[in-house]
């Protein structure tokens, strides 16, 4: 079976264009790849590779609900967390599972073992209609996110090295933003993974950004909260291919030995600008990025969150450069002055970080990106991946 990406979410959504090559932070500790659960913006299909398999009973698909919310931790989520997540205002439906990480073909992926007849109906439209995908899951075979199985070579259908054994690829598919593979939830045991780690809400007719809201602050430190759908509140458009480049423009470059690159002089002065925001003083980014830069910002203040961000670790905005210094690697979105580092120190790479999770809704409500969402975790980092319309 194989799907296509289906359209996702504020936290998940990119820069995508053969200009504007997508990559981390402008720190040397802040490169390197791109968060996996990016996916691309088109309809998703379904296929089925070779014979099926015996086995694998799903119920039919009920009625279809918008993942807008993802919930996790290492840990399982309290049950009086659960309960107030279930009753918060504006919360219409929520799903719990098991989430973790384990290996794939040797390389760390994020896992979700799941009830595929319930968790079905969370799935994008395409996906969460195909009981092939869904009975495949049942019998054991592994679903990949399309970008996984394209980063680790996976043949659909074939086999895979998974957490220590070999397990059939049943298919490609788009699930939730963030997971690289789902599983049936009688796999949790084997993989060492907990009970209600996961959870998934689905907000209805609400705004998915409100709701976000106030889902992290019931979850404080107790759980990471993703919004996975974009907010009502502020009008915005995404932006992809010839987009992204007509609005944060293209410019040739010279680079030297250390990494480092000097844009076109005049792409910089009709670009680039120096101005105070609210906490950081004085910044240099791209002049798109000043006004949800400030919004983001004066939200902060305005929320009583002003100690959350640490003036003198902020990590730098405009930083031209390739990723790693390395000009064999993509250029940094820094170059743009589209992305912005906070509180370096404790949100290394790799790291699930101390960034405040209420700084970080707020962050994603005014067309951020987050770093701390991807699967190999940046949270230092922040990126525009939304313009705003006011």
């Amino acid at each position: 079976m194989s799907t296509s990406a289906g359209p996702r979410a504020l936290a998940l959504l990119a820069l995508v264009s053969s200009v504007l090559v997508l990559a981390g932070c402008g720190t040397a500790a802040g490169d390197g790849a791109r968060p996996q659960a990016h996916e691309s913006t088109v309809t998703p299909t379904v296929t089925t590779p070779g014979v099926p398999r015996p086995g694998g009973t799903v119920r039919p698909l009920g009625e279809r609900r918008t993942a807008d919310l993802l919930i996790r931790d290492a840990t399982p989520l309290p049950s009086a967390l659960r309960h107030r997540i279930e009753h918060a205002h504006g919360v219409a439906t929520t799903l719990t599972f098991a989430v973790g990480t384990t290996t794939l073909a040797g390389h760390k992926v994020s896992v979700a073992a799941v009830d595929p007849s319930t968790f079905r109906s969370y799935a994008p439209l395409g996906t969460a209609e195909s009981d092939p995908l869904w009975a495949s899951v049942a019998r054991g075979d592994l679903a990949v996110a399309h970008r996984t199985a394209d980063r680790l070579h996976l043949t659909l259908g074939g086999q895979a090295r998974f957490a220590g054994r070999n397990v059939r690829v049943g298919a490609f598919a788009t699930t939730l933003p963030g997971i690289d593979v789902v599983v049936d939830a009688a796999q949790a045991g084997r993989l060492g993974l907990r009970q209600d780690t996961g959870m998934v809400a689905s907000v209805g007719k609400a705004d998915p950004g409100a709701v976000g809201q106030r889902v992290t602050a019931l979850a404080g430190r107790l759980a990471d909260v993703d919004l996975l759908t974009a907010p009502a509140a502020i009008p915005r458009s995404f932006l992809t291919g010839s987009a992204a480049s007509k609005a944060f423009g293209t410019f040739s470059y010279r680079y030297s030995s250390d990494g480092t690159i000097t844009p076109d002089p005049a792409w910089v002065h009709a670009s680039i600008r120096t101005e105070s925001v609210p906490i950081l003083g004085r910044v240099t980014c791209h002049r798109l990025m000043f006004p949800q830069l400030r919004g983001a910002l004066n939200e902060v203040v305005s929320r009583g969150l002003a100690g959350a961000i640490h003036r003198s670790q902020y990590g730098g905005c405009y930083v031209p450069r390739f990723i790693e210094r390395n000009p064999d690697r993509p250029i940094s979105l820094h170059t743009w002055g589209i992305a912005i580092d906070l509180n370096v120190p404790g949100n290394e790479r790799g790291t699930r970080g101390r960034m405040n999770r209420q700084v970080v809704a707020i962050f994603k409500k005014w067309g951020f990106a987050w770093g701390g969402d991807w699967s190999y975790t940046d949270p230092m980092h922040f990126e525009i991946a939304a313009l705003l319309h006011r």
